[in-house]
């Protein structure tokens, strides 16, 4: 048979010009952001405990991604849903409290320690006091409340609450929420930065092995043992509480521990963190998790986009790519016919879940949704 390269060059550069402007583009990352909160609104207000989800803590993430994408968006399009008297930043910090005293809204610390870094990024967009205010008083609740533990670290709960443990997560937050205040109320910083600290030095003694975090709780029996859980919205919450110590301070050994985790985490030696370059939850591959472990990983992909914000160089520039990757998969792999997104980034999207409960699963489904909501809108602003 004859070949001709020149007829070929030809024939290709003639349909390249022809379909470049016929194949319909994929959209862009931040239109794919406003579909997924056009989804994500219709949750609002419409269960009865909470704005989004009965999860006081799911809620929180709900508000914090829309503070973080108005925080570039000037969009018609965002200020329709944020601002003004009847938008969802004054309708949340009128409704979030069960009591006059910021008594956590569930009984939990960690809980309350989401809604505190939820106001402080909404304070941070509106640049209205009312929300740093509300924030301060509930860290400082959190710090009245909170009681020694056997094994150091910060309680999870209230006592009396159902597993009640040394928490991880709530230590963690804790550390991220004093060094957030620090830096925006100077003249209380040794106030807030000095019990962060204290807290900071028991995760980096009992937690942070090998440039990672390792364990969600330490267990007192026997001796205050770690359970070595790697999850992804932990490494997610420390990244974003080095950054903030970073931002604080400015001492570079927390920039540089913020960026040991976020490697870690991307090394894919972790297979519950990242696998094929997708945020992984141990439980997706069978679509068994709860409403609470649903929520985990758009907080990872927060973490990176905070990193990235904060020092563009951080993993070799990578962070941009990886992020947009995720965005990619979930919207090419893990989203339905209604434009609901599903728990497994990585696809398929599975609207039944095997968590439970018709119920739990329509809880699985918010925060499912929220989380990879929370990624989609980290690819738009990175």
């Amino acid at each position: 048979m004859h070949f001709s390269f020149a007829l070929q060059c030809a024939t290709l550069g003639l349909w390249a010009t022809t379909s470049a402007s016929t194949v319909p583009q994929p959209p862009s990352y931040m239109t794919r952001a406003h579909k997924a909160v056009t989804k994500l609104q219709t949750f609002y207000n419409t269960p009865t405990s909470g704005w989004w989800s009965e999860g006081w803590w799911n809620t929180a993430q709900c508000l914090t991604l829309l503070a973080d994408l108005r925080s570039v968006d000037d969009s018609d399009f965002i200020k329709s849903i944020t601002d003004g008297p009847n938008g969802v930043f004054t309708h949340t910090l009128q409704g979030q409290h069960m009591d006059n005293g910021y008594l956590a809204y569930d009984g939990y610390f960690d809980d309350e320690l989401w809604w505190v870094i939820a106001l402080i990024q909404v304070y941070d967009v509106t640049g209205q006091k009312k929300f740093l205010e509300v924030a301060r008083l509930s860290f400082e609740r959190v710090v009245r409340d909170d009681q020694p533990t056997q094994c150091g670290g910060l309680w999870n709960a209230y006592d009396g609450q159902p597993d009640r443990v040394d928490s991880t997560i709530a230590t963690s937050l804790f550390v991220k929420a004093g060094a957030l205040l620090a830096a925006r109320i100077p003249s209380m910083k040794d106030h807030f930065l000095s019990p962060a600290l204290t807290q900071l030095a028991w995760i980096e003694q009992h937690l942070l092995i090998n440039g990672i975090i390792a364990g969600d709780e330490l267990s007192p029996y026997p001796s205050c043992s770690n359970d070595m859980a790697y999850l992804t919205y932990i490494e997610g919450t420390m990244i974003g509480a080095y950054v903030a110590l970073w931002q604080v301070t400015g001492e570079a050994d927390y920039m540089s521990k913020a960026e040991s985790i976020a490697s870690q985490t991307l090394s894919e030696n972790f297979d519950t963190l990242v696998v094929n370059g997708i945020i992984t939850e141990f439980c997706d591959h069978d679509n068994s998790c709860n409403a609470d472990i649903a929520q985990f990983k758009g907080i990872l992909a927060r973490g990176l986009r905070i990193l990235h914000a904060a020092n563009p160089n951080a993993l070799n520039g990578s962070i941009p790519a990886f992020l947009q990757k995720n965005a990619d998969s979930i919207w090419g792999k893990s989203k339905g016919k209604n434009g609901l997104l599903g728990m497994n980034w990585s696809g398929p999207f599975v609207l039944v879940s095997n968590a439970g409960s018709a119920e739990e699963n329509r809880k699985v489904r918010i925060s499912s949704h929220s989380s990879a909501t929370m990624a989609l809108v980290a690819a738009a602003i990175v």
